[in-house]
């Protein structure tokens, strides 16, 4: 079977190391830097629930499965985002940047805000450096300073922010000297140096671009190209087209909200896909209480994850990453936990 993927993302390359890994030819098609090539790298599962944070992934999942029927993990459900982790940790390790972490539980890394998030995967460092590991230590924040790096600043924010969270209780958070426990920015470590690592905005990209480095190993064709229309017949995708027309069996479309494109406006420009719908669109703050409506704009699905266009649905087509609506990935902290495992699964096409 031939798959074409639209979208250059970490939803997008899942999907194809998924079908390449079931036997099928496949071609990713890729627009450029994508928004997971601004993020951290580093794998948000499910941060909080209702304002709440949670210690346990897994078991908001199944919460969200009770209440929440369109929401792309109560579509999948538990197991399949297991999997999904799971098949993420063995193709990151065979790339050669393996991730650590588990679905039944979150950690806690440092940022370069001097700040703290929960996470459930990161890089093998990273996930070293987390914060659980600080108590009792003389913790050091080392590295050259960068744009938005500063290790004087983070370790004073660090400081006074741990003890206000109640989290691991380091012996002293400094920017200078020698300590017990060594972070540095992920990206400035050389190879074989023994400390552990903070993520800073941009290790996305070398993730993205590594998975797709793999897959292009792998045998997936990757090109460089804008989608701008999609030729439908009988019922049915048959091409993506943009300077080159890319036909297909079966297609996954993995670009992104708006700010990868995959929305305009209120609608989805390729196909006129149909959205969630979302109630209350028009508030009276531009911060709403728990997160703006709009956020949870995105194209509706099934159970398998295909669309629908004027109430059918288009059965040759999945949707995958932040293209999807019923959810709102900044206040769940969720973006490449929905990306890893709807991406999975829409490139599961046999």
């Amino acid at each position: 079977m031939r798959v074409v993927v639209a979208g250059s993302g970490i939803s997008g390359v899942v999907a194809a190391l998924r079908a390449r890994a079931l036997g099928n030819e496949v071609v990713l098609v890729s627009s450029g830097k994508s928004a997971s090539s601004r993020s951290l790298g580093v794998v948000d599962v499910l941060g909080y629930l209702d304002g709440e944070e949670l210690s346990s992934p897994e078991e908001g999942i199944k919460i969200l499965v009770e209440r929440e029927e369109e929401h792309p993990y109560s579509l999948l459900g538990v197991e399949r985002v297991r999997e999904a982790l799971e098949f993420f940790r063995e193709v990151t390790a065979r790339a050669g940047i393996p991730f650590r972490g588990s679905l039944e539980e979150n950690i806690h890394i440092a940022t370069q805000f001097g700040t703290v998030k929960p996470t459930c995967l990161a890089p093998e460092k990273v996930y070293a450096g987390r914060v659980e590991e600080w108590s009792g230590k003389r913790v050091v924040i080392s590295g050259e300073e960068e744009r938005n790096f500063s290790p004087g600043f983070v370790a004073a924010s660090l400081s006074w922010l741990l003890p206000k969270l109640g989290l691991a209780g380091p012996r002293r958070i400094e920017a200078k000297g020698e300590g017990e426990l060594v972070l540095k920015p992920l990206r400035q470590l050389g190879n074989g140096e023994n400390a552990r690592a903070l993520p800073l905005l941009g290790d996305g990209e070398q993730v993205v671009e590594r998975l797709t480095e793999h897959a292009a190993e792998a045998g997936v064709r990757i090109v460089q190209d804008k989608i701008s229309r999609a030729v439908v017949e009988g019922g049915e995708l048959k091409a993506l087209v943009g300077r080159q027309s890319y036909a297909g069996d079966a297609f996954v479309l993995a670009t992104g909200d708006w700010t990868g494109g995959g929305l305009v406006g209120m609608r989805e420009p390729l196909l006129g896909l149909e959205l969630v719908r979302v109630e209350g669109l028009a508030v009276k703050t531009p911060l709403p209480e728990g997160g703006h409506p709009y956020s949870r704009l995105g194209v509706k699905v099934d159970g398998n994850l295909s669309p629908f266009y004027r109430g059918e649905k288009i059965l040759n087509v999945r949707v995958a990453g932040a293209l999807l609506g019923g959810y709102d990935y900044c206040t769940e902290k969720s973006g490449w936990g929905v990306a890893i495992a709807t991406g999975y699964f829409a490139g599961g096409v046999r």
